[in-house]
């Protein structure tokens, strides 16, 4: 008889020699539940801070609007009164003779310190009287301010002239007015040099009262002064004559540097009774007033929100200690059970399908053993 021939017995795996690369339940559950909790961090963060920033932006502009207007009917009251003033003197002058003349035109020049020289010039051109005798038998003929206040009233040219100092020059702002005879002929023209510096640190110190940038510009859009010497407005005129022409709102333009700023303009600087000055009143806000409240608002919600995140890891942590280590134990005890040992499956109530897992896992174990 032959043997038997003897079948090779197949090599079985256990199954804690499968390698598994999967992760835990537990870590999957707290990772799955971070990485949601930081894209609804964003997803709420960013319209809010965005929204924030628009906000905050429109209110800056109407802040920059109410800015240029009341700097605008602060610095056109203050040129109001010496228009005024000017006017008053005129009034005087025309039955006085060149000594009285002289009395009035020296008084003007000490009475607030904004006007630097003042003088009559006759028809023919020439200054017949000048505050403190300067400039009398000069001829002003080419003058602006001679020629047009022949015409009529006259303010807002600004000239230049030079000082004691070497090399330093000091601008004004010239107003005239006619004289007339008391039978109403022309006699000369009377003029007011205002000082710029005078009229610069008036704009000035409204503009910081109100927390703005300020710009004195002409109607070519040309830098008169600024808040310091050093600041220039680089607005392009195309600029300068859209915000000219929306007076009633405020627009974020980038200068020439590639800066955005907001501007707000106030087209012209005289609004009460004096002439047109042909000057108009830029105003930007401070980069420094604004922005800091996003910014806040912004640190304050980022708090909040890993606060939250902090909770939501806390309670990933301890919903997966209840409801996913019981699941983790009875799957070692499966585990177990298929190896040939055998384990007490624990029972577990923390949830239907552990309680339901113990329970199939004791009458697999007591089927088998």
């Amino acid at each position: 008889m032959s043997s038997p021939v003897s079948m090779p017995r197949e090599k079985t795996l256990s199954p804690r020699s499968v390698q598994t690369h999967a992760p835990r339940l537990a870590t999957s559950i707290v990772g799955f539940v971070m990485i949601c909790g930081l894209i609804g961090m964003l997803a709420i963060w960013w319209p809010i801070n965005h929204h924030a920033r628009d906000f905050e932006a429109r209110v800056e502009a109407n802040n920059a609007i109410r800015g240029a207007k009341a700097l605008r009917l602060a610095v056109s009251r203050a040129l109001e009164r010496e228009w005024d003033s000017l006017q008053a003197v005129v009034r005087q002058l025309a039955a006085k003779d060149d000594q009285e003349v002289r009395a009035f035109t020296d008084a003007v020049v000490l009475a607030g310190g904004r006007v630097a020289w003042a003088g009559l010039a006759d028809l023919s051109g020439t200054i017949r009287v000048g505050s403190n005798g300067l400039r009398e038998g000069a001829s002003v003929s080419d003058a602006a301010w001679y020629r047009q206040g022949l015409r009529g009233p006259f303010f807002g040219e600004l000239t230049s002239a030079k000082t004691d100092q070497a090399h330093n020059e000091r601008d004004f702002l010239n107003i005239s007015l006619p004289v007339e005879s008391p039978d109403g002929e022309i006699k000369g023209v009377y003029t007011y040099s205002l000082k710029v510096s005078w009229l610069k640190d008036y704009v000035r110190d409204a503009a910081d009262e109100l927390g703005l940038l300020a710009y004195l510009v002409d109607q070519n859009g040309h830098l008169v002064f600024g808040p310091d010497l050093e600041t220039r407005v680089d607005l392009a005129p195309a600029s300068l004559s859209s915000l000219s022409l929306n007076i009633g709102s405020a627009q974020v333009i980038e200068d020439k540097n590639g800066v955005r700023n907001i501007y707000a303009v106030a087209p012209e600087l005289a609004i009460g009774n004096a002439p047109p000055t042909r000057l108009s009143v830029v105003v930007s806000v401070r980069e420094d007033s604004y922005g800091q409240s996003v910014a806040d608002l912004s640190f304050a919600i980022w708090i909040s929100l890993l606060s939250l995140l902090g909770l939501l890891a806390a309670f990933s942590i301890m919903f997966t200690r209840h409801f996913v280590r019981p699941l983790e134990r009875l799957t070692e005890t499966a585990r177990d059970i298929a190896e040939g040992k055998e384990p007490y499956p624990e029972e577990y109530h923390t949830s239907r399908e552990s309680e339901r897992l113990s329970n199939a896992l004791s009458r697999i174990q007591s089927r088998y053993y």
